[in-house]
């Protein structure tokens, strides 16, 4: 489910094809060692991925790279940072780099399902309606983490930064869990308390200005590329064209020094994949970049538990290198070469189900089709060292016609609001989720609160009530064909 199949790349030397068990290949040169021994144990594996391939199963696909970037084989430039982005995309970090407040050690903790790249089960993050930071609570601190000291077996040393319980130290969300100094720290700084109710941006309690949480999952990031290749006047002017009772809502964010259109993230809080990045790097991992170069918390600086230093205070700890590379742009590489969910084929009834679809008025905010830039580079930024992308990738990128059914834009959901907001992003206002990848997902809306499709479109409120009555006014048979087509995505 995690990988790539090399039984092509054995036939024919230049052609990688990626579906599903993953490998993580080196990115050295083609002349090392690393990448002969690599060859040949996928060649190896040939006969069994082929196998697998043979009886592909409806997630076969996901987390590929973009086909052109695939097809370039191992001497391509935009292969080769596609797989050190995905090396560093599942890296675990250790102490003093970690944290000192984080929600998880790697980004595949969130991002992981049905493949490297896609979303989670579980709800990642907190937000807190009174939260001055305006930022997510974050679940563990390096405080609370270790049970050990230094640990030897033999003659060996091994886990030299102690042991890490499991889960990683308490959450702060436990009732049960005996807060560290940090997460005191937190606490107040955030305004958590574990006996906060979920967010009702309609409510009575809301209106009085009661403190609420609002739970959210991360949101895949296949075919993210091909998103932030779109102009932003293009979404412009899809809101503009959208129907009145359901036009989105353009948010414009200063990133790296000019006005883009936001599109990542819940509340469209990120314009561009570095933005994107970079804020999750140091909300979910406690990283410091050379964009976001301070802690959130001095709490653990200079301090040691069982022998080992929690925090230097030495920041950025992700510098950008000789290559104009730091870490988090090497994340940035691999969500940007990511290949949009693949598609399965429309039955006769996923048919009539597709054109219900557009009767019952879903496409109003679930936009079909959109289509790059022609000159993507122009606009797209650079790594934190200044180095744009390969004119290669900007070829790939450009003039693309993609299928995300999602606008997004903006819009107000009423009670499905989470109650948070972020900048022009009132309360009640969520982005359009693109369902693109749908039929993978097990929990559905930003919370999660719905375990089924159907269910998702039934708690449509605000701008996408109308939608949600004509389907329920839909009888059983048309309501089946609209999930059969969903089921496609």
């Amino acid at each position: 489910m995690f990988g790539w199949n090399a039984r092509h790349f054995c036939k024919v030397r230049y052609r990688w094809e990626f579906p599903a068990r993953a490998i993580h290949p080196s990115t050295k040169s083609h002349k090392t060692p690393v990448l002969c021994l690599l060859i040949a144990m996928l060649c190896a594996l040939g006969r069994a991925a082929q196998a697998q391939a043979a009886s592909a199963t409806p997630v076969s696909g996901f987390g590929r790279p973009l086909p052109a970037i695939a097809h370039e084989g191992p001497h391509g430039q935009d292969l080769a940072n596609f797989l050190a982005g995905h090396a560093a995309f599942k890296k675990p970090l250790s102490l003093p780099e970690l944290g000192p407040l984080f929600n998880n050690r790697t980004c595949i903790a969130c991002h992981w399902g049905p493949a490297i790249g896609g979303s989670g089960e579980f709800m990642s993050e907190i937000r807190v309606r009174d939260d001055p930071t305006g930022g997510p609570v974050h679940l563990f601190a390096a405080d609370n983490i270790l049970r050990g000291g230094v640990q030897s077996q033999g003659n060996n040393s091994v886990f030299t930064t102690g042991l890490m319980s499991m889960p990683i130290g308490c959450p702060i969300t436990s009732p049960s869990c005996i807060p560290s100094p940090c997460q005191t720290e937190e606490m107040a700084r955030t305004t958590f308390s574990t006996t906060l109710p979920i967010c009702d941006p309609t409510s009575q309690s809301f209106a009085a200005g009661d403190n609420c949480s609002a739970e959210r999952q991360s949101l895949a990031l296949f075919g993210d590329g091909l998103v932030e290749a779109v102009t932003d006047q293009t979404l412009i002017d899809l809101a503009a064209s959208e129907p009145a009772e359901v036009a989105g809502t353009i948010k414009m964010l200063n990133e790296f020094g000019r006005e883009r259109v936001g599109r990542f993230g819940w509340k469209t809080e990120s314009a561009t994949l570095r933005g994107f990045a970079v804020s999750a790097t140091s909300n979910e991992l406690g990283l410091t970049t050379p964009d976001a170069p301070q802690e959130n918390t001095s709490c653990a600086d200079g301090k040691t538990q069982f022998g080992v230093l929690l925090d230097n205070g030495q920041e950025p700890e992700d510098k950008t290198d000789a290559s104009g590379r730091a870490e988090v742009d090497r994340m940035v590489d691999f969500i940007r070469g990511l290949a949009p969910p693949p598609r399965l084929p429309e039955n006769a009834r996923a048919a009539a189900g597709h054109r219900i679809f557009y009767s019952i008025g879903c496409a109003g905010c679930h936009t079909e089709t959109l289509t790059t830039a022609s000159d993507p580079a122009a606009f797209i930024a650079s790594t934190t060292g200044g180095v744009p992308i390969t004119k290669s990738l900007n070829r790939i990128l450009a003039h693309r016609t993609f299928h995300p059914f999602g606008d997004y834009l903006m819009h107000d959901m009423g009670s499905l609001g989470d109650g948070i907001t972020n900048g022009s992003s009132g309360p009640t206002m969520m982005r359009t989720a693109p369902l693109w990848g749908l039929r993978v997902k097990v929990r559905f809306l930003h919370d999660g609160r719905a375990s089924d499709v159907a269910t998702a479109i039934r708690l449509h409120d605000g701008q996408a009530k109308n939608a949600a009555q004509q389907f329920e006014a839909l009888s059983p048979a048309q309501q089946q064909d609209l999930l059969d087509f969903l089921n496609t995505l």
